[in-house]
């Protein structure tokens, strides 16, 4: 079940959309997600190993304890958690679809707190589809989390972006029978 935040995220995203697979950067309004500021980031693909942060939410530098801009976000992940990770973001950003992660997060000192994140592919002023906006919800109360960052991240689900929905052309391609002369 998605989290009271990520639902609005999803919603405000595809409100955005107008006719566009994908709302593009300039379409989103901060004032707009004002109730989430704290928990947003935006990240850009330079390659599929590096998606760099651009923006950070104060609520998530506060959890890692550092300002994140311009940190690629896979160093969050080792192991197949990054490689999975990765293989997310390439393909919300190839299906122009939401995606959504899961994973625990773990302070210096072994607290563990449970993460939703879900991901909404952006387009770039130049109109590709290379940003990412996200949400990074902690689904419990982080107060115990303070002066302690969050140093490691172990995922425990992916929920990949659905494929786009293909539909028949309202006319057959040539040389195919039109199944209203068939009757």
């Amino acid at each position: 079940m998605m989290h009271a935040h990520a639902r609005t995220l999803v919603s405000y995203w595809d409100s955005r959309r107008r006719s566009d697979a994908v709302p593009a950067r300039a379409d989103i309004a901060a004032a707009d997600l004002r109730d989430l500021l704290g928990n947003l980031f935006m990240l850009q693909r330079h390659d599929s190993s590096h998606h760099v942060f651009r923006l950070a939410g104060t609520k998530l530098c506060e959890l890692h304890q550092r300002e994140l801009r311009e940190q690629n976000f896979l160093s969050f992940w080792r192991g197949y958690d990054r490689e999975h990770m990765k293989l997310l973001l390439e393909s919300v950003l190839a299906n122009a679809a939401p995606g959504r992660g899961y994973a625990t997060a773990e302070t210096i000192n072994g607290d563990r707190i449970d993460i939703e994140m879900v991901f909404t592919p952006l387009a770039s002023t130049a109109g590709s589809v290379d940003r990412v906006l996200g949400l990074y919800q902690p689904l419990q109360s982080d107060g115990r989390f303070r002066n302690r960052p969050i140093i490691r991240h172990d995922l425990t689900r992916i929920l990949p972006p659905v494929a786009k929905q293909w539909t028949l052309p309202a006319t057959p391609p040539p040389g195919l029978p039109d199944a209203a002369n068939d009757r």
